[in-house]
């Protein structure tokens, strides 16, 4: 099987490099940390084929489909509504089973740019960035071990700010990888930090998927990366400043806990933004 794939992904990969179609998927499981230490754990997906990929989160497209459209968000917010007055009537509200979106982000790779683009959420405002290839650079080492069947190189890199060990295999012929992740001879399998980040994959396959662009993607801003950093940690350090100065409190009575400050060491996957 893994032959087959290999080979298949070789003898495609031209015609699909012409088109923006995939050939292959991966799954990922994605493992972070709340800021409270509770571990966060996400599903991801890979489209990509030899000079195009979009890593994103399923649901999270699903949904951003749905709602754009007049007709779809209109749809889309009466079944959260519904499943609202369905948990008042239960008399506990768990926003874990409210229908949402649980991430944001969609990760752009273009070979044909060296570039990578980034769509996330600023607070409610779409926004983008870009950054050139150029900022990842790999040193590979002896290490190996064998993922999914796949025989894996160790590599690692110091990438905006924190130390990353990750995995790939020369076996599948795709210099892709989960997240910002690219550029070596082969696959990534697996990329970890020393503390609890990690994004692992679970599940590969053919695909001849459309790889596409983000729904809406003319509705984003751009902006700086570090900005966007900075303006988080500013709603996580002083949240109360921060809704102050955007004019969000005028009027307005909040509980005094929910204004505290939320910090208690944790950070982001990218941390050279301080």
């Amino acid at each position: 099987m893994k032959k087959i794939l290999a080979s298949t992904i070789m003898c495609f990969a031209a015609m699909a490099a012409m088109a923006q179609t995939a050939d292959i998927e991966v799954s990922y499981t994605t493992r972070s940390l709340y800021r409270n230490g509770v571990e966060r754990i996400n599903k991801y997906h890979l489209l990509a084929n030899s000079t195009l990929s979009k890593f994103y989160s399923p649901r999270s497209e699903e949904i951003d489909s749905l709602i754009s459209t007049p007709e779809g968000l209109a749809a889309f917010k009466k079944t959260q509504e519904a499943a609202l007055k369905a948990m008042i009537g239960q008399g506990m509200i768990d926003m874990k089973n409210l229908p949402r979106k649980k991430e944001n982000v969609y990760v752009i790779k273009s070979v044909r740019d060296s570039m990578i683009t980034v769509y996330d959420m600023l607070d409610n405002e779409p926004v983008y960035y870009t950054e050139p290839f150029a900022e990842l650079t790999w040193e590979t080492g002896d290490s190996t071990k064998n993922i999914l069947g796949y025989e894996c190189i160790q590599a690692q890199t110091d990438y905006h700010g924190r130390h990353w060990t990750v995995w790939f295999t020369p076996e599948i012929p795709v210099h892709d990888g989960p997240w910002k992740f690219r550029g070596l001879p082969g696959l990534i399998l697996e990329a970890t930090t020393g503390d609890g980040i990690g994004f692992f994959a679970d599940g590969i396959q053919q695909s001849s998927k459309d790889i596409g662009s983000v729904y809406d993607a003319e509705k984003y801003e751009r902006y700086n990366r570090k900005d966007i950093l900075r303006a988080r940690r500013a709603v996580i350090d002083n949240p109360k400043g921060t809704l102050t100065a955007k004019g969000l409190l005028d009027g307005v009575e909040i509980d005094p806990d929910l204004l505290k400050p939320k910090s208690d060491g944790g950070d982001f996957i990218e941390t050279d933004y301080r």
